[in-house]
């Protein structure tokens, strides 16, 4: 972007946020660091507080890539349920675990209504299509709801559009309009939330949040405190079971590519391997306890010496690890790395 298209970005973007309360003798104080793009980490982040909360019913459906509409009336192992509520899903685990001989399977009483984490909803009128539809998806999303963090509406959005350098502000009324808004951004378009805005956490508990890194600071720490998917046993033993690639990367900007085509090996004692085509490099890594843990990179050679440094672990399952760096305090850039497993 040139110097004067960036000029007329900063004024465009953050004038709709400061010229209703700024006195016609006080000086704009510009504030790009709220700036952001579909493939920054913040998007992730906010797409999972606002989606559609599909994990909470994975006993009823067993995927977290779409949720049961409730009410929903079931049949496991002979046994009828009204799932009137999440309340019931205990219910339905509890004749699940009666016995080991039984199938297990739930069946439904239709038709159902499938919701999407977009918050779409399609109807579905039989068996034979529900089964169709979950043998499309394949392993679940990683990426899980934020269920205990909610964001308060309405609230504005500044964007920016480098192609065409139009500028415009957008209400944002719901986590449906969020979601979809966040979902459908273009590379071309940079936006920016008009700061503050509050999110109410469990317990009714009001924040307020004044910079992007206060919202990706409060919504990881909602993930280290409610994430609702199954915990593998040790990151440990995770990470040194198979090979692993790094499916995202971002230091300032989304780095992924940088490093496709390497994998890595984790040993027990310590040892690292990566390998991309007939190149093998040798390192070594180190896991702290604490919390949160914390993983420790070095390679030989120069190829992946961005990655060697201190990195906190977010989360885990026991096909992805998503770990976070940040480089100091106050609005510091955090950057972003996560291994999937091959």
């Amino acid at each position: 972007m040139s110097m004067k298209n960036f000029t007329l970005f900063v004024c465009t973007l953050f004038a709709f946020s400061v010229l209703s309360c700024q006195d016609e003798e006080e000086s704009i104080v510009q504030d790009t660091a709220n700036n952001f793009t579909k493939s920054a980490p913040i998007s992730l982040l906010i797409s999972r507080v606002s989606q559609y909360e599909t994990t909470r019913d994975n006993v009823l459906d067993g995927t977290s890539n779409c949720s049961i509409k409730l009410p929903a009336h079931v049949t496991v192992n002979g046994q009828y349920v009204n799932v009137l509520s999440e309340n019931d899903f205990q219910t339905v685990q509890n004749i699940k675990n009666q016995s080991n001989s039984d199938d297990d399977i739930v069946h439904f009483g239709y038709p159902i209504t499938m919701v999407y984490p977009s918050h779409y909803e399609h109807v579905v009128t039989n068996e034979a299509q529900l089964n169709y539809i979950m043998a499309q998806y394949g392993d679940d999303n990683p990426y899980h709801e934020v269920a205990c963090l909610d964001f308060n509406y309405p609230f504005s959005i500044n964007i920016y559009n480098t192609n065409n350098q139009v500028g415009s502000t957008v209400a944002i009324q719901s986590d449906t309009q969020l979601y979809n808004f966040i979902h459908n951004l273009t590379e071309s378009q940079i936006v920016g939330i008009a700061f503050p805005i509050t999110l109410t956490k469990s317990g009714s508990q009001q924040i307020t949040i004044n910079h992007n890194t206060d919202l990706e600071d409060a919504i990881n720490d909602a993930v280290n405190s409610c994430y609702p998917g199954s915990t593998p046993t040790t990151l440990w033993n995770t990470l040194t079971t198979g090979s692993w690639h790094i499916s995202y990367c971002f230091y300032g900007q989304d780095a992924t590519s940088q490093y496709t085509g390497y994998y890595f090996t984790f040993h027990p004692n310590g040892d690292a391997i990566v390998v991309k085509n007939s190149i093998t490099l040798e390192g070594d890594w180190d896991l702290h306890d604490g919390m949160p843990q914390r993983l420790d990179f070095n390679f030989e050679g120069s190829q992946l010496h961005d990655l060697e440094t201190n990195w906190d672990v977010q989360e885990y399952t026991s096909t992805y690890i998503r770990l976070r760096k940040s480089s100091g305090g106050g609005s510091g850039q955090q950057s972003y790395m996560s291994f999937t497993k091959n």
